[in-house]
């Protein structure tokens, strides 16, 4: 994975998972160190207020926390991909969050069977 989409993924599964009750303190410190890294402990204002936003409903807006990434240069510190790294590995593999919103024939999950037809509406 590249560091930009590790970082980004790691935020928005350090939010979700971070955000239940029942998420491990090792979830919580890694995804807390993280932040602090990216945000510059939070003296970079706006990219505190999009993690910020991002904590207070995970996911809903991938775009917002892929522009604080880029704000920060987050992709080019290697602490800091070594964070994000730190936060996906201490989330359970059951909880890594899947953004699908606007996925197309997509089946997540154990086992299950999909049956998908895509029509072409641009017929000429």
């Amino acid at each position: 994975m590249d560091p930009f989409t590790l970082i980004v993924t790691a935020l928005l599964t350090g939010a979700a998972a971070g955000g239940q009750e029942a998420a491990s303190a090792a979830v919580r410190d890694a995804y807390g160190a993280l932040r602090r890294r990216i945000s510059g402990d939070g003296a970079d204002v706006e990219v505190t207020a999009a993690l910020e936003a991002n904590e207070s409903c995970a996911g809903s807006d991938r775009a917002v926390v892929e522009a604080a990434v880029r704000r920060a240069r987050a992709d080019d510190d290697v602490e800091g991909q070594v964070l994000a790294q730190r936060v996906l590995d201490a989330v359970p593999s059951k909880q890594v969050f899947n953004d699908l919103r606007h996925a197309q024939g997509v089946h997540a999950g154990d086992g299950g069977t999909v049956n998908v037809t895509f029509h072409n509406n641009n017929s000429q």
